[in-house]
Formats: structure tokens, C-alpha cells, sequence
């Protein structure tokens, strides 16, 4: 998202930017905070020994919301890609649909095992 922010960004046309580019890196800078405070619940989840079982369901339900809204921004880099070329935007699309449907299966097995 950083990438997209930077190079597109800088892309721009300062007289006339593309409003459709502009919402769509609007939507990347919105969910870049989302994003580093994922990962830093991740880490601390992770790194932690004594985590209170409040504190780790309070947790796990804000790493939720920022999940969320990280991949709200992947219909602003979706909308980028089709821009770019449509080949390029199908592509981009597919993939995110399979990746999400992985991590999702894989957080179910996980479930699933945590229960036996």
C-alpha cells in the first residue's frame, strides 16, 4: 500500500488529479494505520507470555476491525490495477479472491483442531 501511495501518488497531476485515483489512494492512506496496528497486535499476541484472557479477546477483536478495513483497501489497489490495464486488474482481483478463501479456510481447520 505504501508503494501504491508513493509512486501513484507522485504520478498525479497536480492541475488535474483522477478523482477515481485519488479515492482509490484515499483508501490505501486510510488503511495503512489499520494495517501497522494489525501487525502490532499480531507481534505483541505473539511475543507475549501473560496475556490476561480480557485483554486477549479485546485484542483479537480490534485485530479484527483493522483486518477488516486492511482489506477494504484491497478494492482501492483492485481499481488501481484495472486502471492500469484490465488484464492486470483480473489478475489482481483473482488472486486476492483465492488468497482470502485460503486464509480463511485455514483459519477454520484451525478452529476446527483447536476443538479436539
Amino acid at each position: 500500500n505504501t508503494g501504491n501511495l508513493l509512486f501513484r501518488g507522485l504520478e498525479l497531476d497536480p492541475e488535474n488529479p483522477g478523482l477515481i485515483t485519488v479515492a482509490c489512494l484515499s483508501l490505501l492512506a486510510v488503511a495503512l494505520p489499520f494495517q501497522a496496528v494489525f501487525f502490532l497486535i499480531n507481534s505483541y499476541i505473539q511475543d507475549s507470555t501473560n496475556v490476561h484472557e480480557i485483554e486477549y479477546r479485546m485484542l483479537l477483536r480490534i485485530s479484527l476491525i483493522c483486518q477488516t478495513v486492511s482489506y477494504i483497501s484491497l478494492i482501492g489497489i483492485a481499481v488501481l490495477m484495472f486502471e492500469t490495464h484490465l488484464y492486470i486488474g483480473l489478475s489482481f482481483t483473482v488472486g486476492s479472491v483465492v488468497a482470502f478463501f485460503l486464509v480463511r479456510s485455514a483459519l477454520a481447520q484451525v478452529d476446527i483442531l483447536a476443538k479436539l
